[in-house]
């Protein structure tokens, strides 16, 4: 299958944008290339900023109420912790903001946004343990934050998803902190180079494998730091007792390969796991409803699977 015509159109439009190659970026001009949010097609009944105390410092926290409509007549909602993507090194709040009110407006949740430190300031484990400590947290102050500690899920795209699948790992260590589900979109899931859509998709399909390279040079402190669990969940031998998943897939993308392998080890290890695959979309379609309009149909696939999930609990 070709590429959507509205990806080829954004391809194309690309390519005639005069940037640098990634060795030659810093991260302080690639944060500045980060497109705004898309507005929402869900507005939040109620968006509140607020601090939570991780790791000795503070960071941002972005709570998303969905319109009343949808929130089922709960007092206390589900709640998805979703972490957003950018190589660790890019990616806001703000940016992210559209995608989370319509998350939490289809799957009749809170969604808590965190943002979590990002490198090269702060390399691995640091982003890691920021999204752990804050799921920790929001978990253990469920009730000032209205949601319900028994049906908290996490999520996230591209290093976001990375993080999220991490903090799902972590967690089952925990008598504290019990996820019910995740959602992993385009999820960055080993430190490795030559798989096959690595190979197809390395290049001309928007995220490169060279920026990939670049984005783990910023995160990782050395390269064995990649081959810890938290930094590459795939190198996790044993799965079992992860939560339930969705994992959200584009066909064009050379992370494609190591998210199927994900999903083929968390069904090995006896996880309960759906896979969708947009399989003429590009990495970072799911951002931007602006852009592709299968994005939203993805972002509503998600949101309606959240919620069956929350039903029954």
């Amino acid at each position: 299958m070709s590429v959507h015509p509205q990806v080829a159109q954004y391809l194309e439009e690309v390519s005639k944008v005069d940037l640098p190659s990634f060795e030659e970026m810093t991260p302080e001009f690639i944060r500045s290339t980060l497109t705004p949010s898309p507005d929402p097609h869900i507005p939040s009944s109620s968006i509140k900023d607020r601090l939570i105390p991780v790791n000795a410092t503070e960071i941002p926290i972005r709570i998303y109420t969905p319109p009343e409509v949808d929130t089922m007549g709960r007092v206390e909602l589900p709640a998805l912790v979703f972490f957003h993507g950018g190589g660790w090194v890019m990616g806001t709040l703000d940016a992210y903001d559209g995608l989370c009110q319509d998350l939490a407006g289809t799957a009749g949740c809170k969604v808590i946004s965190v943002d979590y430190r990002m490198a090269p300031e702060f390399t691995y484990p640091v982003p890691f343990e920021d999204a752990y400590s804050a799921t920790e947290w929001i978990s253990a102050h469920a009730s000032e934050l209205g949601i319900d500690r028994n049906q908290i899920a996490v999520g996230g795209d591209s290093a976001g998803g990375n993080l999220a699948t991490a903090v799902a790992l972590k967690a089952r260590q925990s008598k504290s902190l019990d996820l019910v589900y995740q959602l992993l979109v385009y999820p960055v899931t080993n430190y490795q180079f030559d798989t096959e859509s690595y190979q197809s998709f390395g290049t001309n399909y928007f995220l490169t494998k060279r920026a990939m390279e670049w984005f783990w040079d910023q995160y990782l402190p050395d390269e064995s730091a990649g081959r810890e669990i938290y930094a590459s969940p795939l190198r996790c031998k044993d799965l079992a007792g992860m939560p339930d998943a969705l994992v959200i897939t584009a066909g064009y993308d050379p992370l494609y390969s190591e998210a199927v392998q994900y999903v083929e080890m968390l069904r090995k290890s006896a996880v309960n796991v759906e896979h969708l695959n947009y399989e003429d979309m590009i990495h970072g379609f799911f951002r931007r409803s602006d852009l592709y309009d299968r994005a939203f149909e993805a972002v509503q696939a998600a949101g309606q699977k959240m919620k069956q999930i929350y039903s029954r609990i």
